[in-house]
This record gives C-alpha cells, structure tokens and sequence, in this order.
C-alpha cells in the first residue's frame, strides 16, 4: 500500500511561532515525498485541535502522521491517542519537539526555521520505517503481600485491603507493631506509643480482609507485576515449620531499622559501665511493662539528678545523618523533666538536624526549660565510683569534663538485617549505605526498580513515623491504581527483542537489565526476553556486542533515518 503522510505543525500559542516560520517550514514539507497533508494549527492539543487531527486522517487516509510540537512527555501520549481514534496504529506516528529544542533555545529566527525543517525532515523519514505495534494486556491478581507489621506495614494493609483485594501481611516477631510499640511517647504532641499502635492493630485484625501471619519469613518470592508468587514459612518455636505459597499482583518492603551496635564505640562504655543507656533502653524504661515498670531509674534503684544526651553516636561510622535522633531526644527531655523536676539535662552534640517550623519550636521549648546544649566532640564516657563522667572537645578545641549520673546514648539507624535478603531476592538495589534504594528520589520515591515492589518506611533510610505512614499510603495509592479487579494490566509495547541467528550467549544483556527480563536458555544458549517484565529501557540493545539484541521502536534502521536527515 502507498505510503500517505500528514505533518501537522501547532504554533503552540504563540510559543513556536513567534520564533520559527510555520509558513516557510510547511512550504519545504509539501513538497516532500508522499506527503499528502501538511498544515498549522493554533493549539493542536485542545480539544478542537485534537478533533481537527483525528477528521483530517480520517479524511485524507493517512498512513503516517508527523506531528511538529512540544516535549514529548507532555503530548506525545495525547497525539497517540487522537491517532488510535481515528483507526490509525499509534505506532505509525512520531512527534517532533520544535519549541523546546528550537523556539526556546535558538534566539535567532532563521536558525530556528533551519532546525525545525532539519528536525520535520527527520521524523518524516523515520516514521516510515515504523511498524504497527499492538498493545498487550494480562490477567492479573490484585492481592498484596506486605513483608513487615511496624506502623508502616500496618497502614499499608489497612489502605490496600478490600472485599476484591486481600492482604497478607507477614511478620517475622510473634507481635505486631515493630519498634513504635517500643517508644513509650512520639514527638512533637508526646502521645503514646503503645496506645497508637494498639488501636492500628485493633483496626487491622478487625478487617476480614487481611491475614496476619506472625512469626513468618518469605523465603522466596518470583514473578513481576500482577502476578508474584511468594513462599512464606511460618516458624513458631512449638510447631514444625508451617509452608505457604501465595499469589499476589504486589509486593510491599516495610522492613524497618536496626540500631548502630554502641558496643561497637567502647569509648562510650556501652555495655561495660552501668547507666549508660541506649535511646531505646531509655524508651523501654518509660513503659509501663518495661524494667522498670515506667519509672526513670539507675541500676542502684535510684533516681538519677542529672543526664547526658550524646547525640551522633555512630554517624561517623555510617556515613550520614538518622535524621530523627535530634527531635526525640527533646522529647527525652519531657520525659526526664516530668518524672524528675529539677534533673540537669545536657546535650552533646555537632550538629542538629530540625526541619521544619513545628519541630523548631519543639527545641526552642527545651532550650528555654533550662535544658544545656554544648556543640562539642565527646570523646569518652568514664566510669567512678560517683557515677559518670563526660569528656567532650569544643569546637574551639577546649577540653571538658561533666559529671552525670546517666548518659543515653543516641545510636545511628541503619539498615534492617533483612535488607540485603530481600535485595538478593527481588533484585532490588541497594544504596551505598545499605538501605533498599528507590526508584527514582523524588519522581517515584515509594517503587523499587522492580516493577510491583515497593519501598516504604524505614526500609528505604531513616523516616519519622509520620513519614512512614505518608509513604504507606502513597505505595498502596500507586497499587490501587494499578491493579483494578477486573481490569487487565497493559504491558509495555516497546520492548527488546533478541535474534537467535545473532546472539553469541554471551549474557551481557543480562548483566545490564535492570528489571531482571532476560534470561539465557542453556538448550539454545541463547538470552531470551520476557516481554511481561520488559521495561523497554534499552540497555541491552545498547550493550549488546553482536547486535542481536533490539528494541522495538528504536531499531537501527529509524535511528539511522532520522540522523540521515538532521545531517543532511
């Protein structure tokens, strides 16, 4: 069949046009082979404008359309749409960007003519290489599995769970609730922690929609989007191992923290001098159940009179900030001052970390109750037979000693023991500190680079508890809208393909895939692609050695055309 193409060219307003000569550029067009259609619009991308596109192809019988624009990300998904309204393949279209790349940049009209026809002349010669690529949708399964029952895993299910969706959440301890069930007040409003998580569990076991597996491991999880397949094993101490196969569309990582080991610093004496405490040693004797049934104590039974707060305590060795330790250790300080009236509080420290105008205040008010703050360096507690002595170094290099009767010790987060575990198994990264690392920071700071698995909380670095709640529900946001009952899930079209007559089996494809979509075939020795997984990136058409690996949409012969023509 002949080949009919249309080139349309939207003056965007007047942002393209008040730069490049529409009426010079449509001049050179027409007189192109096989175009048939070439005109202007004031705003193609209204609605008029996307009416006006999809009569015209209609009308003219179009085969290929060039449209001459903006960015891509922001109308290329529309233009494709207008072309599949009109009964045109969305894949025998190519937009061209002609105000960012020309009218923005290029101050000088004539030049930006030349590049806008440079550019038009390469995608009309590109688009006829392009193939009708069909659209694939899959069957898939709308339950979750979250791995991890701290606050965050917990209103992560809460969120997900619906008559049409279940939830299993697992959880390695016998409890629910993590390390919040341990923090016996939460900053700034000094709430309890163990009455907040109390009435999330009591809303989660209320909810015939999520199963709670305690005392359970995932041993192994495969699969991809809309279709995982996890085993989870179930380890109480007075049964045999109980084992679970289960089938879900998604996968939640909400496997917090660990502590920084502060016996790993002797010279804080952790662990070989008595009250020295870690910010969890001090949060469990606030509790009521705790050692010292809520009382603040020394290991004499007595009250202490004073108190050191060290802040920082392996942040050297970790490499960055916890980012939390600085507004709970105000909150140590109501603590101390509400159970012990006239106790002198000190706090060590090089820097604080206190974002935000709430959080401000919440440290100004401790300034102000006689609370002493000393920008310093300790360099060793030491024990004696009159309790504790701190020896820090300002930064002016003064020397000083401070007697205390305790010293809580603030310990660096850092990441889960499971966090390399669940790296290994999903093929998710980690960051140089250890943390399962997100997809992107800012634009998708909840995914992983696995499709389908998320990152929330703790996990992911140091959060607040606030934080992790936020992220528990923007991660079971981006599930919900993906995986609908009843909905199929659309793959993705532009995916890599693998010639068998080229390839070498030399796996390089795979080594640089990122989502884990190739796999090598040891009858064929051969790699193989599974279009499901593919993401279309690109990596491995770029990295292949032979040239068997290519991408569709992208293959050598469009690539070829289109610099042929911006050459020229």
């Amino acid at each position: 069949m002949a080949k009919r193409l249309g080139v349309y060219v939207c003056e965007c307003g007047t942002n393209i046009a008040d730069k490049v000569d529409v009426d010079k550029v449509l001049a050179v067009v027409k007189t192109l082979k096989d175009v048939v259609v070439a005109d202007r619009y004031k705003l193609l991308c209204s609605g008029d404008g996307q009416e006006y596109l999809k009569q015209s192809i209609i009308e003219n019988g179009l085969t290929h359309v060039v449209v001459a624009a903006c960015s891509p990300k922001q109308h290329e998904t529309t233009f494709m749409n207008v072309c599949e309204r009109a009964g045109l393949n969305p894949y025998l279209f190519q937009l061209v960007n002609i105000r960012e790349q020309c009218a923005w940049v290029t101050p000088d009209g004539e030049a930006a003519t030349d590049k806008a026809i440079r550019q038009i002349r390469a995608a009309i010669s590109r688009v006829q290489y392009h193939t009708a690529l069909e659209k694939k949708g899959m069957e898939c399964n709308t339950d979750v599995l979250v791995i991890g029952g701290g606050i965050a895993g917990i209103k992560a299910s809460q969120v997900l769970a619906a008559p049409d969706r279940k939830v299993y959440l697992v959880e390695k301890t016998a409890s629910l609730g993590g390390k919040t069930r341990r923090f016996s007040k939460l900053f700034i409003n000094m709430e309890s922690g163990p009455a907040l998580i109390a009435g999330e569990i009591e809303r989660l076991q209320q909810n015939k929609n999520i199963e709670v597996l305690t005392e359970s491991e995932a041993e192994q999880i495969l699969g991809f989007l809309g279709n995982f397949e996890a085993k989870v094993v179930s380890k109480t101490e007075d049964k045999e191992a109980k084992e679970q196969n289960l089938n879900v569309g998604a996968v939640v990582l909400a496997t917090g923290f660990d502590l920084f080991d502060a016996k790993g610093l002797p010279q804080y004496g952790y662990g070989t001098l008595d009250n020295v405490f870690t910010s969890l040693d001090f949060e469990e004797m606030n509790l009521a159940d705790g050692p010292t049934q809520g009382k603040i104590l020394l290991k004499n039974g007595q009250p202490p009179k004073s108190a050191a707060i060290i802040h920082c305590v392996g942040r050297a060795e970790k490499g960055y900030c916890s980012k939390v330790c600085c507004l709970y250790s105000f909150k140590f300080d109501r603590m101390l001052q509400s159970q012990l009236p006239g106790a002198k509080i000190a706090h060590f420290y090089s820097d604080l970390c206190i974002p935000g105008k709430a959080n401000q205040k919440f440290y100004e008010d401790s300034r102000e109750s006689g609370v002493e703050f000393v920008r310093s360096t300790v360099t060793e507690i030491a024990g004696g037979d009159k309790g504790l002595t701190v020896k820090y170094e300002t930064e002016s290099g003064d020397k000083g000693d401070l007697a205390v009767d305790m010293v809580i010790l603030l310990p660096a987060m850092e990441p889960s023991s499971d966090a390399r575990k669940f790296a290994q198994m999903l093929n998710i990264p980690q960051d140089d500190k250890g943390f399962l690392a997100e997809e992107h920071q800012l634009l998708s700071p909840v995914a992983s680079a696995v499709e389908g698995v998320f990152v929330i909380g703790c996990a992911r670095g140091p959060q607040s508890i606030a934080e992790s709640i936020v992220q528990a529900e923007a991660a079971a946001g981006k599930i919900l809208s993906a995986l609908v009952p009843g909905r199929e899930l659309e793959l993705e079209v532009k995916t890599s393909q693998i010639l068998e007559s080229f390839c070498t089996g030399c796996k390089t494809c795979i080594e640089v895939c990122p989502y884990g979509a190739i796999t090598f075939d040891e009858d064929r020795q051969i790699s193989v692609v599974n279009e499901v997984l593919c993401h279309g990136c690109g990596n491995c058409a770029a990295a292949c050695p032979s040239g068997a690996a290519r991408l569709k949409h992208f293959t050598f012969p469009q690539i070829y055309q289109e610099l042929e023509e911006v050459l020229r």
